[in-house]
């Protein structure tokens, strides 16, 4: 199986959501979705960070097939055979250093291939975004309309352009993300959400300008409901 398929299969089997394992590596949630679509590939540290996230061996997230693999037969075991009369521990010192110099050989010669299989070629690679490095937002307000059943919402972004694009999500007890658009205008960014009432949801926010995005937490343990009660923890308590 290629590596895109394995990682959204193993990530769902341990239920998982995108934006939970993107929090695990430091990553956003589109970087996770463009490696299980196999738009983009992890480099080497997000791929170990995956492994160890999953707690899977790296080759059996990237799909290759291994001897502890059920579906692998396993190998008759090879005849011992005693050394040679007149072989010296010296010279059998050596035969053993050769043989795991060989293994390294292959081992960095089969990750040079992986590396140059997905490797975007420069004149197709995106354009690298401009967003700074970190992003929040604050300011944040939440009113509950009882007769539609929408919770309208209001925040300020850290990062303010009319040229990006802005979202928020909404990730109830059942570990499923709720996404809308949030308008950016004046400064401020507004919307409404159609939610569950009296669940209880985690609340993140999120920028993109087209090459790249940030996102951050906005609010814990929010619930509304009837009376157009709303009540929240904010991100930074």
């Amino acid at each position: 199986m290629e590596f895109s398929k394995n990682l959204s299969q193993e990530r769902k089997a341990r239920g998982l959501s995108q934006e939970e394992l993107a929090a695990r590596l430091g990553v956003s949630r589109q970087a996770v979705s463009k490696w299980e679509t196999g738009e983009a590939a992890p480099d080497l540290s997000k791929l170990l960070a995956l492994a160890d996230a999953l707690d899977l061996p790296l080759d059996t997230l990237c799909g290759r097939e291994t001897t502890n693999s059920p579906s692998a037969a396993p190998a008759a075991a090879e005849p011992s055979v005693p050394p040679a009369p007149g072989v010296s521990p010296r010279l059998r010192l050596w035969q053993g250093l050769c043989g795991v110099l060989a293994l390294l050989l292959l081992a960095g010669g089969v990750w040079i291939w992986y590396q140059r299989s997905t490797l975007v070629p420069s004149e197709d690679a995106p354009a690298e975004s401009t967003l700074p490095d970190t992003f929040s937002a604050a300011g944040e307000s939440f009113s509950w309309d009882s007769t539609r059943e929408r919770l309208d919402f209001r925040f300020i972004p850290g990062i303010a352009d009319e040229s990006c694009s802005y979202q928020i999500t909404f990730t109830g007890t059942d570990n499923v993300p709720h996404t809308f658009d949030a308008p950016y205008s004046g400064g401020v960014c507004t919307g409404s959400a159609e939610l569950t009432p009296w669940d209880v949801y985690d609340v993140t926010v999120s920028v993109s300008d087209g090459t790249g995005s940030r996102a951050a937490l906005l609010a814990r343990s929010l619930t509304a409901g009837p009376g157009n009660v709303v009540q929240w923890t904010p991100a930074e308590e």
